[in-house]
């Protein structure tokens, strides 16, 4: 609507956006008149639609003349005839603030969207999709019931105290989004999104109007690898929040404000996607987002017991020919694992890929992150369990409640422990851990060893359960618990977690999480490094609690070959 406005009007010169998908004008120098101008332009949008007065368009008729009321009026009852009025939304009401959603499909000169002719998009079904989740992101805006600190800063943009709130969404085609880039920004072609900023006068918020190709908008899905509804969230929170005055181009920081921003609102909204400028950002200088995404991400982190290995702890032949395909495309494989290196490099030997996904010479985080080296096998960080912790672990021991459980110390690549069980065998056998060596007191232990971190096991899910909680109040403030497997508690020392270690390898690496990484998991020790890094994928038997987190969430569990799923979908 306001590029129809600044082409039927005359208006002050605009002020060109530093960033690539915004253009700003700039504001009236009348806003009463600009406001009766605003209802108008709707008009020459789809000049073969009629246009109902929406809350907005009725709002402003009251500050304008009643000669504009009448066109309003006139107006109204032409499109009553056309049979149109489920075509635009009514207004609704956020507390006591009245609000319009107005989304407006644009076939200017019969372009319609390309994808609506060759794939059978109903464009009309994704209009009232739009207009739900555009009617969803102004709720979050006024309520922020969510507690966001991004909606919070894009609220303070607004009035204090406003009656009255729109938001203007259309959705067009590659030519339609192309003639504006060509005619306003001087780039003759498509774009993914186009904002244009409107403004607020008294307690009137006219947020302005965020312009979508459908087009662009079903290619870049179909590279993601989420449906076109998902996409079109994508590109309405980002270009929601340029009109309120974020701009990831102005420098780096801001480019990592607006893509928390854009995270924030999205997990608020309850959208498990990734944000556009978290996805695209510093990938490339190209003017449309699409282009950007067939940039192939360089690094594939992953997560061993419960994704890269099935049930029976190994690499399915399927899996170890997409992680093959991956590495001769020139994807750098590293493995984030709680396991010991010799125990990853024996799991990866179950399909020929010791040495190559993993080895001695390899990047790789191991010990939940305690253990973590780059590139050429290098050390990089390293951390050690205070010994007051590992007495008292082994001392509880002792109490009834723990019969039938065991507990071993970690400690590089070997592990120590006091007392035999059917259960560390199974961790050694099953698991590829290193066999327990029996011990014969802790000062033993720690005489001889460096304790890295402890694992309680469990014969089953319920009996680690039923002891977490006596273990998280022992050792809340000196210790971090967490878990990889239902029938496994891991302690770690306290600070430190999976994510802390691959965050330490990539920044050896010279790789940027944002841009250059997919990570793939499945346990709530999972849960961070997929909310941190670009493209985070949960598995399909993942916990809910990393499933939240992450941008994306499989089909396809271990026990189904997810990892090929995610590589052909994320990677390649």
């Amino acid at each position: 609507a306001r590029v129809a406005l600044a082409r039927a009007s005359a208006r002050a010169p605009r002020a060109r956006a530093s960033v690539r998908r915004v253009v700003a004008l700039a504001p009236p120098s009348n806003p009463r008149a600009h406001a009766q101008k605003c209802f108008l332009a709707r008009a020459a949008l789809a000049p073969s639609r009629a246009l109902r007065p929406t809350a907005r368009s009725r709002a402003m008729a009251r500050a304008t003349s009643s000669g504009a009321r009448a066109r309003d009026e006139a107006e109204a009852e032409d499109e009553d005839e056309d049979g149109m009025d489920d075509e635009f939304a009514e207004s609704f009401y956020v507390g006591e603030t009245e609000c319009a959603c107005d989304v407006m499909i644009i076939d200017e000169d019969e372009h319609e969207p390309r994808v609506v002719r060759e794939e059978n998009v109903d464009v009309r079904t994704l209009r009232r999709e739009m207009e739900e989740d555009a009617m969803a992101v102004m709720t979050l805006l006024l309520t922020n019931e969510g507690k966001s600190k991004a909606v919070a800063r894009a609220r303070g943009t607004l009035p204090k105290s406003m009656s009255h709130c729109e938001l203007s969404v259309a959705l067009c085609s590659d030519e339609y989004i192309r003639s504006l880039n060509a005619g306003y920004r001087e780039k003759d072609s498509a774009t993914d999104v186009l904002s244009f900023p409107a403004e607020s006068f008294g307690p009137m918020a006219v947020l302005g109007d965020v312009i979508v190709s459908v087009d662009t908008a079903s290619a870049q899905a179909r590279e993601v690898g989420h449906s076109l509804r998902d996409e079109c969230r994508v590109l309405l929170v980002h270009g929601t929040l340029h009109l309120l005055g974020m701009d990831h181009e102005v420098s780096e920081s801001e480019a990592e404000v607006m893509a928390a921003a854009e995270q924030e609102v999205l997990k608020a909204l309850g959208w498990k996607v990734t944000g556009l400028t978290r996805r695209a950002s510093g990938e490339s200088t190209s003017d449309s987002s699409s282009t950007t995404l067939t940039t192939q991400r360089s690094v594939l982190v992953t997560d061993l017991d419960g994704t890269l290995l099935n049930e029976n702890s190994v690499i399915t032949p399927r899996v170890a020919d997409a992680l093959r395909r991956a590495m001769a495309s020139g994807v750098e494989v590293v493995v984030a694992t709680g396991k010991a290196r010799p125990a990853a490099i024996k799991a990866a030997a179950t399909q020929g890929l010791d040495g190559i996904i993993v080895g001695k010479n390899t990047p790789g985080v191991f010990l939940q992150g305690l253990e973590v080296y780059g590139r050429g096998g290098a050390l990089v960080y390293e951390a050690k369990m205070p010994e007051d912790v590992t007495r008292d672990a082994f001392m509880m021991m002792d109490d009834v409640v723990h019969d039938g459980l065991a507990l071993t110390a970690f400690c590089g690549d070997n592990c120590a422990t006091l007392a035999p069980s059917v259960l560390l065998d199974e961790l050694h056998h099953t698991y590829h851990e290193p066999a327990s060596e029996i011990a014969g007191s802790v000062d033993e232990i720690l005489s001889n060893n460096t304790v890295r971190k402890l694992l309680l096991m469990g014969p089953s899910k319920e009996s680690i359960d039923g002891v977490r909680s006596i273990w998280e109040a022992a050792f809340r403030g000196r210790a971090e618990v967490t878990q990889a497997v239902a029938d496994m508690l891991e302690i770690l020392p306290l600070g430190n977690d999976k994510s802390k270690g691959v965050r330490a390898a990539l920044k050896s690496m010279d790789v940027n999480p944002m841009t250059d990484v997919v990570a793939i998991g499945d346990g709530e020790n999972d849960a961070e490094m997929l909310r941190f890094v670009g493209c985070g994928v949960a598995m399909a038997n993942a916990t809910e609690k990393t499933k939240s987190g992450a941008a994306h969430v499989l089909d396809a569990s271990n026990t189904q070959d997810g990892v090929a799923e995610a590589i052909d979908r994320f990677v390649l």
